[in-house]
């Protein structure tokens, strides 16, 4: 692909194409008619991290075992870096035998595998492989909690705090990581973090998506049931879900993050602080039915199709005296069904092109607004000249000239 600079040329902002497509912005006041159960709750779609409907979504609270995404996204990152491998031995040590509530009930000296120890982390939620993950990546607990606190500040977690791998209250630690303050995140946090694995390690859900699985101890195994219920074959099993994370705690309640995909749309789903264990699952099945029963993917840019009222630019000296210019990438947002609500696409792009222009060459940028403002997560499209366009000869330019003449 040819590349033109687009710094020191002229270029022009193209403004007022609105497009009618349906949409609400940020459509938190939802949270009046959804009546959701739960301290706070959030609804995103992934692939632009819009928030559909919300309540209390900023504020932060005791996140439990929704701590242990930012565990799950550490261990994937190193993986990912090759500083863990899936088939790592993991001396268990005596620390991480003595860690309580849901677990494997490992024993100091056993050296399960990474793979092992991290679905069951993702699936039944085990503090004890969680804890052996982290001193394994780390050295030790505290050390990757410290890790885990930079990471959030990297990703923007503002409202986010760690302490331990786990989500236990620091009581509930025989020997707690020393870090002073104390677990807490937002449920918007949570909806964050949760993109951002999805958007880094899609593969992750054929771990969380799992509803059971044999977890391997010496010459024995034993079955474990995925702590989300939303699964195939679960109580509460919803079409679509394949993740993400439960947690549980006396001053938490009963969390959950749900991730599902439909009709081409993921939904991320957060709630917070519900009733009971079940009560976590019908508030979450509101929403994604709020989610799937409103919205739909809409296309506002198409790879390879011209953008209405931004279909060429003009071209000097050359052949054909205009380029038709094309998008690189689609880019889909998630619209209301019933409604509709002004998008703006806005163009910029070189109009001082001159012949000769190759195919491909790049020669703008487009950008979705949403009430002026670019939408969050939505990446400028690179666009293109859709053909070549040869220089013409000094015969057809001066016959353009002295045609110019006589108009």
């Amino acid at each position: 692909m040819l590349v033109v600079g687009l710094k020191n040329i002229p270029v022009i902002v193209c403004l007022g194409l609105i497009l009618l497509f349906p949409y609400a912005a940020q459509d938190v006041s939802a949270a009046d008619s959804l009546k959701i159960e739960a301290r706070a709750y959030i609804l995103m779609e992934q692939e632009t991290g819009r928030v559909l409907a919300g309540k209390h979504e900023q504020r932060p609270y005791p996140p439990a075992s929704l701590t242990k995404i930012m565990t799950e996204y550490l261990i994937l990152k190193d993986v990912q870096a090759g500083r863990l491998n899936w088939d790592d031995r993991v001396e268990i040590s005596p620390r991480t035998e003595k860690i309580g509530e849901a677990q494997v009930h490992l024993r100091a000296g056993e050296k399960p595998t990474v793979k092992e120890l991290f679905k069951a982390m993702a699936v039944y939620s085990a503090n004890d492989a969680a804890v052996a993950l982290a001193e394994k990546a780390a050295g030790s607990e505290t050390a990757f909690v410290k890790r885990m606190n930079r990471e959030a500040a990297r990703l923007g977690l503002k409202e986010t705090h760690f302490i331990n791998a786990t989500g236990l209250p620091k009581n509930s630690y025989p020997d707690p990581p020393k870090v002073e303050g104390k677990n807490q995140m937002s449920a918007r946090d949570i909806a964050r973090l949760t993109r951002q694995l999805l958007d880094t390690f899609p593969d992750v859900t054929e771990i969380t998506g799992i509803p059971t699985f044999a977890f391997q101890r010496g010459d024995s195994e034993f079955s474990l049931t995925n702590r989300n219920r939303m699964l195939p074959g679960l109580s509460h099993f919803y079409p679509g879900v394949d993740g993400v994370k439960t947690g549980y705690t006396s001053q938490a309640g009963y969390n959950f993050v749900g991730s599902a995909e439909r009709e081409g749309m993921r939904l991320i789903t957060v709630v917070m602080g519900t009733d009971s264990n079940g009560e976590r699952f019908l508030e979450t099945e509101t929403l994604l039915n709020y989610g799937y029963d409103t919205y739909r993917k809409q296309a506002l840019i198409e790879r390879g199709k011209e953008i209405p009222g931004h279909r060429s630019l003009p071209v000097e000296a050359g052949i054909d005296r205009e380029v038709a210019i094309v998008p690189t990438e689609t880019r889909e947002v998630p619209v209301r069904k019933k409604e509709k609500s002004d998008y703006q696409v806005i163009v910029k792009a070189n109009r001082n092109l001159e012949a000769p222009v190759r195919a491909q060459t790049v020669v703008g940028k487009a950008w979705i607004l949403y009430d002026g403002k670019k939408v969050p997560g939505i990446e400028p499209v690179t666009l293109v000249a859709k053909d070549s366009v040869e220089k013409a000869s000094w015969i057809t330019l001066v016959s353009r000239i002295i045609g110019s003449w006589f108009r």
